[in-house]
């Protein structure tokens, strides 16, 4: 029991963080400022990333819990840390935002820690249903989310589309559940593969599509992607900045459980589909945002031909695609959270549009600056992260042969640039048109500041390679 709890203490912990800041919450007095809730929440998030990484070497052979419904290994470390890293930065962002924009502040980071467990979950799912209650867990928390804006409307709106579609996705995967345990007799993941080589292989095909496209709307990628743009319109800037990054992080953790393990090697036919999803994802979210003028609008098609390039590593079963996909997903955590950040401390409650920008370089050039080096990366110019994840996931997909996606990836990535560089142009040569200088709460520049450094520092992509190198071997057992 004891062994057990300490496998689980990532799990614990996060619950527990989730219950003490509405504690606290609680006892604070009526009238007085909520802003040090952030930074509180963003110190928690630290301590939990602590604990984390103090565990790395412990999971070293990976551990299965309760007969294999749940796996502690190097890969869910990693997709752990994301998930945290993205609550920290979230938390310490949101500190004003969340302070004059909302009434129940506690309530929001204890939503961001909820949303984080269930994330967990779903990263060291080991068993379908496991995967499904993990899912439910982080997506329930971010339907509240969503709409937790009472006093804008549009907020109300894109919760209530994301709860139907996304309760339709969830229906879909049950029943893509169902349709497996009908076939292969189990839910596990482990007892999937001889179960695909066996005669009940089309039923179980038939469930784990089923499954792929529940979770393909997860992660926003065409033809499931139609939620996204309004949804990332209408939520709030910040938690926009969390479901646009985390939320796709905790989405791929789950295909690679899925689609890197068992199944994938067995019965490879799946491979067709993730690499035509990839395509049209990268095709249809560069193509639709260029004509985009709302620049939360801009980066929800941005996310969707993201998610297309993650798509590219996916369909490469092998353990340099698994290595591929997570590092594209660890650099893209800062890069689009910073991005969306900014775009928070520029929100003032009315449509965040493009022309909003003009001028942002003589009314803050820090920020500016800080800005089109998110969106530059975001574009895939070298030597930046986002190069980086590109290059990686277009090299694993040579690797297995996928020269087809290689080839529409580089197109859509030289495609990206023109929208990217219309916010870049608003900033820097557009006029300012009597527009006020922008000012910045202290820890609003500092969450900015980690995620830029970041994706500076991942100029040399080294020392975290070796430790997604580490996860990626994981699921080749």
């Amino acid at each position: 029991m004891a062994e057990t709890l300490r496998q689980l203490r990532p799990e614990l912990l996060t619950l527990g963080a989730a219950l003490l800041v509405i504690l606290v919450d609680l006892i604070q007095p009526r009238g007085q400022s909520r802003r040090w809730l952030g930074w509180f929440s963003g110190l928690l998030a630290a301590a939990l990333l602590a604990v984390l990484v103090s565990d790395w070497r412990l999971v070293s052979p990976p551990q299965e819990l309760w007969g294999g419904v749940m796996r502690v290994d190097h890969l869910g470390v990693i997709f752990k840390a994301i998930f945290l890293l993205g609550v920290g930065v979230c938390a310490i962002g949101s500190a004003e935002f969340a302070a004059t924009r909302f009434r129940n502040v506690g309530e929001y980071y204890a939503l961001l820690f909820f949303s984080a467990l269930g994330m967990m979950l779903m990263a060291s799912a080991g068993d379908l249903l496991t995967l499904y209650l993990g899912l439910e867990i982080a997506t329930l928390s971010l339907y509240v989310l969503v709409a937790f804006a009472k006093d804008r409307p549009r907020s109300a709106e894109a919760g209530l589309k994301y709860v139907v579609l996304g309760a339709t996705s969830s229906a879909v995967y049950i029943y893509g559940a169902s349709l497996i345990y009908g076939s292969a007799g189990t839910t596990l993941f482990s007892g999937l593969m001889e179960a695909a080589r066996g005669p009940a292989q089309a039923g179980l095909m038939v469930g784990a599509m089923m499954v792929l496209a529940a979770l393909s709307f997860k992660v926003a990628a065409v033809p499931f992607h139609m939620w996204a743009p309004d949804v990332y319109q209408g939520a709030p800037s910040t938690v926009t900045a969390f479901l646009s990054t985390a939320s796709k992080a905790a989405g791929f953790a789950a295909l690679l459980r899925v689609f890197h393990g068992p199944i994938g090697r067995a019965a490879p036919e799946w491979l067709v589909v993730v690499a035509v999803l990839a395509a049209l994802s990268m095709i249809v979210g560069n193509l639709l945002a260029i004509p985009q003028r709302d620049i939360k609008r801009m980066l929800a098609y941005s996310g969707i031909a993201q998610a297309g390039y993650a798509l590219v590593g996916l369909a490469s079963p092998t353990p340099l695609g698994t290595l591929a996909t997570t590092f594209f997903l660890f650099q893209y955590l800062f890069t689009n959270l910073g991005a969306f950040l900014i775009v928070s401390l520029l929100g003032r409650g009315h449509e965040d549009e493009i022309v909003d920008y003009n001028g942002l370089s003589r009314r803050n050039p820090v920020l500016a600056f800080a800005l089109l080096l998110l969106l530059l990366s975001l574009g895939g110019i070298p030597p930046l992260s986002g190069f980086w994840g590109k290059l990686f996931v277009f090299w694993a997909a040579a690797d297995s042969g996928q020269y087809g996606l290689v080839f529409i990836g580089v197109l859509a990535s030289v495609v990206s640039l023109y929208y990217y560089l219309m916010v870049a142009r608003a900033m820097y040569i557009e006029p300012v048109e009597d527009r006020p200088a922008v000012r910045v709460a202290p820890a609003a520049a500092l969450a900015v500041l980690i995620c830029v450094v970041i994706v500076i520092g991942l100029v040399y992509p080294a020392p975290l390679l070796k430790v997604a190198e580490s996860a990626a071997t994981v699921l080749f057992y």
